[in-house]
């Protein structure tokens, strides 16, 4: 597992790990204080970043959304049938000129 971590990452990490131990041993009540602390500061910026205000709104009562009316379902109709040759150029000005053109040459016309 440790082949796909690149080798500085898994560096960093160790030293990290050394210097937090080493943290904990010289000064328990202090890194637990740290380590509280930083825990409520990152769930008040996620309960900010969610709802807006920095404590949880489970004790707000929410106000009920008005219900409003189901809209009536409208049927769709049934589609058109389809052409036998879906990427033929649909009929314009512009292809009526080309058709004039196709209808001489018989090697243009699409074979089923």
């Amino acid at each position: 597992m440790l082949r796909h971590i690149p080798p500085i990452i898994v560096a960093l990490l160790l030293l990290a790990a050394y210097g937090f131990l080493r943290q904990v041993i010289d000064n328990p009540v202090g890194t637990l204080i740290v380590i509280g602390l930083s825990v409520l500061l990152f769930v008040a910026v996620r309960n900010y970043l969610r709802s807006g205000s920095v404590f949880s709104s489970a004790y707000r009562h929410k106000q009920p959304k008005p219900k409003t009316a189901p809209r009536p379902t409208m049927k769709k109709s049934s589609p058109a049938s389809r052409k036998n040759h879906p990427f033929r150029v649909i009929e314009g000005a512009k292809s009526r000129a080309k058709n004039k053109q196709n209808e001489s040459d018989p090697k243009n016309h699409i074979s089923q």
